[in-house]
């Protein structure tokens, strides 16, 4: 029997160093999975979701996620991609996380936060307005960081397909960040 978040987020706030050990028995293929499709490396990827499990010690508590399993994914994400970013060394496999940086926040801090947050909850009221397939395609890709090719055998459609689908979506969320006020 697995243990639920519940208990997990309990034994965070517990400082009960088995939060960890739970939290990894739990999710650690996920979070290696997630951080290995941006990074492409065994050791960074063991480095980030270590650093990951780290910086989820650091904030809960006083931080109470309503769903340790997404909380968790963003800070695998987050985590990844700055190791991504300091390493600027893009494989042709990696550009495809260049496609949205346009979009995304530079800076840290308070006002970066803020847009940030913004950002995220235009995007998905973005996505809730598209169809099923062009918000799957669209997940795939940009938030489990899989190529082209593992879309398409994932959902059973050609590569070229998803491909389009993606130029489109992301063409229609410049269109809707623009009527939103979001500078693109």
């Amino acid at each position: 029997m697995q243990i639920s978040d519940e208990t997990i987020i309990e034994e965070f706030f517990d400082r009960d160093e088995k939060a960890i050990a739970d939290i990894d028995s739990k999710y650690g293929n996920l979070c290696r999975c997630i951080s290995y499709n941006i990074l492409h490396n065994d050791a960074d990827t063991e480095e980030c979701v270590n650093s990951a499990y780290m910086n989820v010690w650091n904030a809960i508590p006083p931080t109470r996620p309503k769903s340790l399993k997404a909380y968790l994914c963003e800070v695998v994400r987050n985590a990844a991609f700055a190791v991504f970013r300091a390493n600027k060394s893009y494989s042709e496999t990696q550009i495809y996380f260049l496609e949205l940086a346009d979009l995304l926040p530079d800076e840290a801090g308070p006002e970066a936060e803020l847009e940030s947050r913004t950002l995220i909850a235009y995007v998905n009221q973005f996505l809730e307005t598209r169809k099923a397939l062009n918000r799957k395609v669209f997940v795939l890709r940009y938030y489990y960081n899989l190529s082209v090719k593992d879309i398409a055998l994932r959902l059973g459609i050609k590569e070229a397909t998803v491909k389009t689908k993606l130029f489109r979506t992301r063409e229609e969320l410049k269109k809707f960040l623009l009527g939103k006020g979001y500078n693109v």
